[in-house]
């Protein structure tokens, strides 16, 4: 980059999304050296929105990790060929780095970076080669030569269709960037934020309809994490075990192998069986591979759709029929995950509402903010401070889109007890909204409860909202007038019934 002319650095911009700095950069006549030399003064300077200035000045430091990264490689290897040479292996390679031309050695381990920046794979095999000497000297992080991993063929497709895939197929992605990332990590379940930042910039580089207008990289950042401190957690002991499957869902004092809670199902099952009268056990056998699978951490999500299907029937027929929550829960565990709970409502409407969810959030969350009746509200008061305190675009439109969903019943003139509780216990029976610091980036959680409890933890506002709606319509559940006109509103432009 040192050597590029002021055409190449406006090539490079437009091969980064920063083509509307192409004018001013060749204005300024930017070469690479110049590029390289920018400081955040000169930055602000140049660009003029505050959200290209952070993509910049993370490409240009970027490249000096890497670049830094690559020297450090070539230093270290020199130093091996004299202090581990019995760790070299093949001639080739035990020839070049035994070379006494340090220009030469660097020739050979540098000489195929590619643009990106990305080391080829005889690089790679030297790290391989050199673990006893990398376990000494940790000069080069990983993140400098990640590349995505070989998704499977299911979600290839997907990705080939340059489509936002659904919601079962992005827990898919991430449990493969999850297993990845830990296999760069040698194991190590605790990334560092630039290894996150890194992991997901290769992501939309490679699949830029990832990014969702922008909108896309604190997601994605964002479901990673949960997914790591989902794997990470830790069971010490059996009442530990249970407080983390009553945690995720599972009813408090349910073990694997609970003589009563097999009892208990066999004896639910019977009575499900009665009622829509089958015959046979195969409906008994979907049931208990769903509620075994459930259990597992990785779970064949493709099965879990397809015999989900198959007993949709029985389960429709139960909630028609008014039959406990806790009994359909313990029957079909897998409503307490947020994407069958939005599968369920697809296949019932054939709307898919975590879409229609973000596409109400972004269009409406300014109109909402920019009302009176909200202006003194306590959730837009918290919101104004902490906007002061971030600059990223991507956080500023999360933050709004929050505020916006949790100010909704304000709008109506509806009872928000009934809607969400924020920083708050939860105390309506109906379907309603748990937030925890809604505003900070770190501690922020989402969760729905019905019958005062957990059914499902959410990721983000735009979930809740989405879980909240669902639920409804899923469990066939009255809506409380105290909050109609809020849900009439969502589902006026869920189910495209009327302009609002």
């Amino acid at each position: 980059m040192e050597n590029w002319s002021v055409e190449q650095v406006c090539n490079w911009l437009k091969q980064r999304n920063l083509g509307e700095l192409v004018p001013k950069f060749r204005e300024e006549e930017v070469s690479g050296a110049a590029l390289l030399a920018l400081n955040d003064r000169m930055v602000q300077q140049l660009v003029k929105k505050i959200g290209h200035q952070a993509v910049l000045m993370d490409l240009i430091k970027k490249y000096q990790q890497q670049k830094s990264g690559l020297e450090s490689l070539t230093y270290c290897c020199e130093t091996a060929s004299q202090k581990f040479p019995e760790v070299i292996s093949g001639a080739t390679d035990r020839q070049m780095l035994n070379s006494s031309d340090p220009v030469e050695q660097k020739k050979y381990l540098c000489s195929a970076e590619n643009e990106k920046g990305l080391i080829d794979h005889r690089v790679l095999k030297q790290k391989k080669n050199l673990k006893l000497f990398f376990a000494r000297y940790k000069t080069l992080q990983w993140t400098s030569s990640y590349a995505l991993p070989d998704f499977p063929y299911d979600v290839k497709c997907i990705l080939a269709e340059k489509k936002c895939p659904d919601h079962s197929m992005r827990i898919r992605i991430i449990e493969f960037l999850q297993a990845d990332m830990t296999k760069y990590l040698e194991g190590s379940l605790y990334p560092n934020s630039q290894q996150y930042n890194i992991v997901v910039n290769a992501l939309l580089q490679a699949y830029p309809f990832l990014d969702e207008d922008g909108n896309g990289f604190l997601l994605w950042k964002r479901a990673l994490k949960d997914r790591f401190k989902y794997v990470r957690r830790p069971i010490e002991d059996d009442e530990q075990v249970l407080r983390n499957k009553y945690k995720f869902g599972h009813r408090r004092g349910q073990t694997r192998k609970s003589s009563f809670a097999e009892n208990k199902l066999d004896g639910v099952q019977g009575q499900v069986e009665k009622s829509a009268h089958l015959k046979g056990s195969t409906m008994d056998l979907h049931i208990k591979w769903l509620n075994q699978e459930y259990m597992k951490t990785q779970r064949n999500w493709e099965e879990v759709d397809n015999r989900m299907n198959v007993t949709i029937e029985i389960r429709r027929k139960m909630i028609s029929d008014k039959a406990p929550l806790k009994d359909i829960l313990r029957l079909f565990p897998f409503l307490r995950c947020p994407y069958q709970l939005f599968r369920e409502f697809q296949l019932l409407t054939h709307m898919d509402i975590y879409k229609k969810t973000v596409e109400i959030l972004e269009i409406y969350s300014e109109n909402i903010l920019s009302l009176y009746v909200v202006r003194n509200n306590p959730i837009n008061i918290m919101l104004q401070e902490n906007l002061k305190q971030h600059t990223e675009e991507d956080v500023l439109k999360y933050m709004k889109m929050t505020a916006a969903c949790l100010l909704l019943p304000e709008v109506f003139g509806d009872d928000s007890s009934l809607f969400a509780a924020v920083n708050e216990e939860v105390k309506a029976v109906t379907p309603m909204l748990e937030v925890k610091n809604p505003f900070n980036m770190n501690s922020c959680a989402f969760a729905l409860y019905v019958e005062r409890e957990e059914l499902a933890q959410l990721d983000d506002c735009t979930m809740a909202l989405a879980a909240l709606v669902a639920a409804f319509h899923v469990f066939n559940i009255p809506c409380p007038k105290r909050i109609h006109r809020t849900l009439n509103f969502l589902e006026s432009l869920v189910f495209e019934v009327r302009n609002p």
